[in-house]
């Protein structure tokens, strides 16, 4: 009996030895790697799952091979989820590294639409990359965070910039605040002549761009409507701008009533003279230049056309007359 189970040891500690050389042998051993399509691991995915997929996509020889050196290198649970393309040639052992470190993954295409709040652009970004939503709008209220980036305000709403960016996945929430940062400051620095010759400061011109870019459709009529702002700032008329309401009323976008222009915010440009306190969406570059230039006019009043873009009047007498034109529009529409 005893002569059995040392025989049997003895066998067993060969196979052994013989696997261990195997899975050396098959870890190490490069192979050409497809290119196409690019290989995801799902966040939350196991280990075997990744191997036999992997195998499949012909990017490892054999996938117990791999499990097995995951798992002696204490990598199995480290694996981190992302879009990957990897070297042209590569080794099992250099797959693990990289789905390890997370490296050599393919950066996403995230379109953020102009006039987004902060909170809107968290979620978008939780979507498509993986960005903590939460933590995203938690560092754009974050004081010390603001201030390391060189601001004094209460909120970086309006100080990012909506565009299409490239992020990879799992973007931390600081990184990705930066950017959108960085890309508005590009713009203002492209610009800071122009600025330092206005007597609006940073902060302001933002806040007017949020107003021209929750008012505007068209491009060309951005500078337009600016200059129809700063004109009823000029002579201390109330701005009576409506996307200040609708950044004020709990349930909106939706239809703007009577009772929602008594709200008591300093929002309330139908109730409070001058700018609202801060940007109230984050402005896309057409409208921060709108802002930064805007166009030299006597107008102080605009209405819908009902086409898309405005009618813009210098007075009450032909502002009332372009209402009364847009109403007959919207019924006849109705009626249709």
């Amino acid at each position: 009996m005893g002569k059995f189970i040392r025989r049997s040891a003895y066998i067993l500690a060969i196979l052994i030895l013989a696997g261990s050389a195997g899975v050396t042998y098959f870890a190490f051993q490069e192979r050409d790697i497809p290119q196409e399509p690019p290989f995801a691991v799902e966040r939350g995915e196991s280990l075997s799952g990744i191997a036999e997929r992997l195998e499949d996509a012909g990017i490892i020889p054999y996938d117990i091979v791999f499990v097995v050196a995951a798992k002696v290198t204490d990598k199995a649970r480290t694996l981190k989820s992302g879009v990957y393309r990897f070297p042209l040639r590569a080794n099992t052992m250099q797959i693990i590294e990289i789905l390890h470190e997370g490296s050599h993954q393919v950066e996403k295409w995230v379109s953020i639409p102009e006039g987004s709040s902060t909170k809107a652009i968290g979620a978008i970004l939780q979507s498509k990359v993986g960005t903590d939503a939460t933590k995203f709008y938690q560092l754009t209220r974050d004081k010390e965070f603001i201030r390391s980036l060189g601001l004094n305000v209460r909120s970086l709403e309006g100080y990012l910039l909506p565009e299409t960016y490239r992020f990879l996945p799992d973007t931390p929430p600081e990184k990705a605040v930066t950017v959108l940062h960085e890309h508005l400051m590009d713009i203002i620095d492209e610009h800071r002549g122009r600025l330092d010759s206005l007597p609006w400061s940073l902060h302001e011109i933002l806040t007017m761009a949020s107003i021209v870019e929750g008012e505007v459709q068209i491009d060309e009529e951005r500078p337009i409507v600016a200059g129809v702002y700063y004109n009823r700032l000029r002579i201390g008329m109330l701005l009576q701008a409506d996307p200040t309401i609708q950044y004020i009323i709990k349930d909106g976008p939706r239809r703007i009533l009577y009772r929602d222009l008594k709200i008591d915010s300093p929002y309330n440009t139908y109730k409070y003279a001058g700018l609202p306190p801060g940007p109230i969406n984050n402005p896309g570059k057409a409208s921060i230049l709108a802002a930064l230039y805007p166009a030299k006019h006597s107008y102080l009043y605009f209405v819908a056309d009902g086409k898309g873009g405005h009618v813009f009047t210098s007075n009450q007498r032909d502002h009332q007359r372009a209402v009364r034109e847009y109403r007959r529009i919207q019924r006849q529409r109705r009626s249709r």
